[in-house]
This record gives C-alpha cells, structure tokens and sequence, in this order.
C-alpha cells in the first residue's frame, strides 16, 4: 500500500514533465518564431514561456524529490521547491486565465495579425488574419503548466501556512511582478514592439497598471488556490 501511495506522484510528476518538455519543444511552431527569436529577450519575454519554465522547474524538483528521497531532509531544497510553487502556481493562473479569456471574447489583444512585426500596431482593430498556434500546443502552453503544478499542490503538498501567504507570497510576486515589468520594457525598447499587443497599443501609465493588475491577480489566486486546499 505504501509502494502504490508513493508511485502516485512519481507517476504525476512524470506526466506531468513530459507534457512540458513537449510544449518547450513546440516552441518553434509557434508563430513569428524566427523573428521573435532574434528580438532581445526572444521567447522569454512572454510570460507565458515564463509560466512554463517555472512550471517544469518546479515539477522537475518533485521529480527530485520522488527519485531521492534523501533530498527532503534538506533544508535548502525544501525552501526553494515551497518558493517555487509559491511563484510557478499564481503565474501558471495568470497566463492561462488571461490568454483564454482574451484568446475567446478579445482576440486581437493577445493574437499577433499577419506582418505584425513590420511594427508596432496602431489598433487592435482593423487586423486582417489572427495567426493561431496549434490548438495541441495552445493547450500544452497555456493549461499543462497550470493543470500540472496545481493538481500536485492539492493532492501532495502541504497547504500554505500563514506566514507563507501573507509575508513569504506578496513580497516574491511583487519583486517578480516588478523584475518582469522591468524586463519587457527593456526589450521594447530594442525590440520596437511588446511581447503582446494588449502591452503595444498603451502608454507606460496603462502598462504600468497592467503591470499591477496582473501582480495583485496573481496574489489572489494564491490566496484562493490555497483555500481550496484540504
């Protein structure tokens, strides 16, 4: 019985690491590929390769953490797998709650048109084709990373305590929320043109509060996420 309770996770975590590495290796399908490639940032000025990484990071160490149990008693590895979840959980909502919600009611604000990249768009409005990715790698990208981490925190993790949620949580998605803000503008300015056209189409006050928006609805997904823990 203890045999079978521990392949569970080792069976989820294992899952859960494939379906990743499979939407890493889709990254160049995705639309623009070539251009984005040789812009600064590249990929990783979408939060959503950022939601990935952080995802198959996180699940990567509880692959760690299934395979050698020796770890566990390891105070430094045990602090960084909580921090991790602590960020890759909220960003995987955010990506995926935003991108869905825009992708059906908005599409223009999250979708590049054809030769989007001649410059900045002027509109939303007025785009003759949406180009879209493959609805496999669409749903690898932006459900897999929330799906996976969030089922392993309800089924195998503790709940977050107290402290975790109201000091340790606030403090690392504001710096997180901060240094990604920071890192998009910083390419934009190279680039010409931002990761998303919802980003493109407003002025730094606007971004700014996009910006916070974003943190605070990560924040409180945390919270939320957290209360449906057991």
């Amino acid at each position: 019985m203890q045999k079978a309770s521990s392949s569970r996770p080792l069976a989820l975590h294992t899952a859960a690491a494939s379906i990743l590495a499979y939407a890493w290796s889709r990254i160049g399908s995705l639309p623009f590929d070539d251009l984005i490639s040789e812009q600064k940032g590249g990929h990783l000025q979408f939060l959503t390769i950022q939601a990935l990484v952080g995802a198959w990071a996180y699940i990567g160490l509880c692959l760690v953490w299934d395979l050698f149990p020796g770890v566990r008693q390891l105070g430094l590895v045990r602090f960084v797998k909580r921090m991790l979840l602590m960020v890759a959980l909220p960003l995987a909502f955010v990506v995926t709650s935003i991108y869905w919600s825009l992708y059906f009611f908005f599409p223009t604000l999250i979708l590049r048109p054809e030769n989007s990249f001649a410059g900045a768009q002027a509109s939303p409005s007025l785009v003759p084709k949406l180009l879209r990715p493959p609805i496999h790698v669409d749903m690898a990208m932006h459900v897999a990373p929330f799906a996976t981490v969030l089922a392993d925190f309800l089924a195998f993790e503790r709940k977050l305590s107290r402290w975790q949620l109201n000091k340790s949580a606030p403090i690392t998605l504001l710096l997180y929320g901060v240094l990604y803000a920071c890192w998009v503008e910083y390419c934009s300015f190279h680039n010409g043109v931002f990761p998303y056209p919802f980003l493109t189409i407003n002025p730094p006050g606007l971004r700014a509060m996009v910006y916070a928006c974003v943190t605070i609805l990560a924040f409180i997904s945390l919270k939320l996420l957290n209360c449906l823990h057991a």
